[in-house]
This record gives structure tokens, C-alpha cells and sequence, in this order.
């Protein structure tokens, strides 16, 4: 994306010019906030979703044997949800019932 913004303003790389400067200059959103928003609408959806629903039992089940490697383990959808509720302030032990008013959740993730 960034590539196809250098060229559309004629910019190059011998211009020193960084890509923060040049998506300030668009108005463009970073790439990692576009995907956090998405994430974030995409679990408010699924927490309006029925119980019965395959998607929502994922989200609430764990696994009941297995073990896991050694080092950090990796981050589980919820975990990424809570990294990405914390730049908006939004409250870690609040957020399934704000996400349950369809309005309100969706200024929230904007």
C-alpha cells in the first residue's frame, strides 16, 4: 500500500520522507489500525450471536487436555481482543455488555 502511495505522490525513497508523514498527508488510516477495528467489530457481531452458534462456542471453550511448548505461549483470540480494546479505552470487564448495544459498539470501534 505504502509503494503505491509513494508513487501516486511521486515520492521516493531518496526523498526521506516517512510513511507517517505520507498517510498524514492522505488521510489514510495505518494498516494495524484497520485491522483492529475489523477485529473489533467482528467480535461484537459475534457476541450478539445466538449461544448455539459454532462461532461463539470456540470463542468461550477450552481445551480440556494437551499441553503447550515451551516459551510465551501464543496469544488466544480473546487475549488479542484485550490488546486491542485497551487503545480505545475500553474496559476489560465491560465489553461484552457494550457490545451487546449494536450503536454504541460500533462508534466505539470507529
Amino acid at each position: 500500500m505504502m509503494r503505491h502511495l509513494r508513487s501516486i505522490k511521486r515520492i521516493t525513497w531518496m526523498d526521506k520522507v516517512t510513511n507517517k508523514e505520507i498517510l498524514e498527508g492522505t488521510g489514510l488510516p495505518y494498516m494495524e489500525d484497520l485491522l483492529n477495528r475489523k477485529n473489533l467489530r467482528w467480535t461484537g457481531h459475534l457476541m450478539r450471536m445466538s449461544p448455539d452458534r459454532l462461532q461463539k462456542q470456540v470463542l468461550h471453550s477450552q481445551l480440556s487436555f494437551g499441553h503447550r511448548k515451551r516459551g510465551r505461549p501464543r496469544l488466544r483470540f480473546k487475549d488479542t481482543i484485550k490488546i486491542n480494546l485497551k487503545p480505545r479505552y475500553i474496559k476489560t470487564d465491560t465489553w461484552t455488555s457494550l457490545s451487546q448495544q449494536r450503536d454504541k459498539w460500533k462508534a466505539l470501534c470507529k
